[in-house]
């Protein structure tokens, strides 16, 4: 009996257990087959029978990428762009490759290719009228129509960050309802266009109600008689565009994009050409506010934004031009020009590590690029490595055609306080001592960091008379040389530097085997250490160094300094 119970008792188990997997089972099946309707849902565009379904999804699934990229498509479809935020957001932090990489949305296949061509045209132009959260909203809807969440993300974080001019709810007063704000504002804009009808700022701003309203006919029609009032305004023709292209309408939208292009176009090169004028007129604060009205038009625009650092450049304001220097880098990391004009900002301010960082930078982007070596040599032959800087003249010579001779940075300024009161004080020194070369070192010097290469190099020219084998003097004319992009003229002073170094070096060389001879073991290793300050790769400087070292006693010193001689010896450098 017991057996029997104990059977019995089994299978009231296993009937009950099973039931359990039943229903688990049917569960499973009845939330995979709500999960693929939500999906059809979407997929058809039924945005408002998918929302609620893909919501389910997301609470049973709350790591399934595709779920909220679902959810965020349907809500950026209906405009909910916070929602659309965070479920793009949960996105991203669930696969962060998809920053880079289009989420495939089997809705986005056949996408019209009139969608990617408005996408770059509007790209392009988008900064004229960013203040307006609408232009964002589109941009951010046509980025999630080709799966570009990251981008997608971007632009609808911009539209939250704006919070819209108008809102759209009403409000309420003594329990009434009353009229909605954008309403209000509609009605205010069209009370100044009763008594001003060719108003065009109201006019736009009208334009711009109604499309907050979702009133787009009346947007268009209003955005249309501000274009008719002021053709060549390009503001309105891209509102125009934006409009279009919220009705879907692309054709007509491409159509004003590329007429706000035109005119953009055309006032940047007339902008342009005033600021290069203003330039050469030395008229830098009028350069710099044309320059700017410019890049207002089109911040992207390398052109404008590297005549601004020139005239920040030239008028002095040299962390300004740096600071533009840095955001043409930012927008276009390739840029030779710009990395070649902060390098020479940072050479003339001594600043040389960093002034290498950025040449090492564009050399890596553009090999033989003759302002870069320009620019390397000047630094190599800064620092006493004159045998480089030759090398690196040599290396441009030998490419040097019509397209690649360096440029003229010799107007690029240094920092140097009170540079005014310096160069006074050493014209007085010269009046009462016009033979002292010291001084025209000085002053040419002066000069160069004042960039006005065209006195300083009269002024090293005359120390080089006073003292032919002044190594300083042949130098720096020769770094000036390079600085002008004269790079035969700057090969003969540096070649005249090296010859005088040579043979001081040959002076200190016999000079420290002298010492080292006679026992004078300190002298000797002074006489070595000032050739090898003169010229790193002195091999036999190495070698004599080593044997002074070892006379006392220091063979550790010893055998590094001939392994360094050795390593010069095989022509490998540090």
């Amino acid at each position: 009996m017991l057996t029997i119970a104990l059977v019995v008792q089994g299978l009231f188990f296993s009937v009950d257990g099973a039931e359990d997997l039943k229903v688990k089972t049917s569960f499973a099946v009845e939330e995979k087959s709500c999960l693929e309707q939500a999906w059809q849902y979407a997929e058809r565009g039924l945005v408002d029978l998918a929302i609620p379904e893909l919501e389910k999804m997301t609470e049973l699934y709350p790591d399934d990428v595709a779920a909220h990229a679902y959810l965020g498509w349907a809500y950026s479809q209906k405009g909910l762009i916070f929602d659309a935020v965070r479920e793009f957001q949960k996105v991203l932090d669930l696969n962060p490759e998809l920053q880079k990489v289009p989420f495939d949305y089997p809705m986005a296949k056949g996408l019209p290719a009139a969608v990617k061509e408005f996408t770059v045209s509007f790209e392009e132009v988008i900064d004229v009228i960013s203040e307006f959260s609408g232009a964002h909203e589109v941009l951010g809807l046509c980025y999630v129509l080709q799966g570009k969440l990251g981008d997608a993300l971007n632009e609808y974080k911009k539209v939250l960050e704006l919070e819209s001019s108008f809102v759209r709810k009403g409000f309420t007063a003594d329990g009434k309802k009353a009229i909605s704000v954008i309403d209000q504002a509609i009605r205010e804009y069209e009370n100044v266009l009763g008594e001003r009808t060719d108003c065009v700022e109201a006019r736009i701003k009208l334009a711009c109600a109604h499309a907050e309203k979702g009133t787009l006919d009346a947007a268009i029609e209003n955005m249309k008689k501000a274009i008719s009032l002021k053709p060549d305004l390009v503001e309105a023709h891209v509102y125009l565009g934006c409009l279009y292209a919220r009705k879907w309408t692309l054709d007509e939208a491409l159509k004003e994009l590329a007429e706000a292009k035109q005119l953009r176009g055309r006032i940047i090169e007339k902008l342009v050409t005033e600021a290069e004028r203003f330039i050469r007129d030395c008229m830098f604060d009028k350069a710099i506010a044309v320059t700017r009205e410019a890049v207002k038009f089109d911040s992207r625009n390398k052109k404008t934004r590297r005549l601004l650092a020139m005239a920040y450049g030239k008028k002095g304001e040299m962390d300004e031009a740096v600071n533009v220097c840095k955001e043409i880098i930012g927008l276009y990391p390739d840029d030779i020009q710009a990395y070649t004009l902060l390098g020479w900002i940072y050479a003339q301010r001594d600043l040389f590590k960093e002034a290498m960082d950025i040449a090492g930078q564009a050399v890596r982007i553009e090999t033989e690029n003759a302002d870069i070596r320009a620019l390397t040599a000047f630094l190599y032959a800064s620092q006493n490595q004159i045998h480089k800087a030759i090398a690196m003249c040599n290396l441009i010579n030998n490419k040097a055609s019509g397209e690649n001779v360096p440029a003229d940075y010799g107007w690029v300024k240094g920092n140097l306080t009170s540079i005014e009161q310096k160069l006074r004080e050493v014209i007085d020194v010269l009046e009462m001592r016009p033979d002292y070369t010291e001084a025209y070192l000085c002053l040419g010097w002066l000069h160069s960091k004042n960039g006005d290469i065209e006195k300083a190099i009269p002024a090293f020219r005359r120390a080089v008379e006073l003292m032919p084998d002044s190594y300083d003097a042949h130098l720096y004319l020769g770094n000036l040389y390079v600085q002008r992009g004269e790079i035969k003229n700057a090969l003969d002073e540096y070649r005249k530097a090296s010859e005088i170094v040579s043979k001081e070096n040959r002076n200190h060389l016999e000079q420290g085997m002298a010492f080292l001879n006679g026992g004078n073991i300190e002298q000797a290793i002074n006489c070595f250490n000032k050739v090898l300050k003169n010229n790193s790769e002195c091999e036999e400087a190495y070698t004599l160094l080593a044997d002074a070292y070892e006379k006392k006693g220091l063979y550790s010193v010893g055998m590094v300094l001939r392994l360094q001689g050795e390593r010069r010896k095989q022509g490998v450098q540090d």
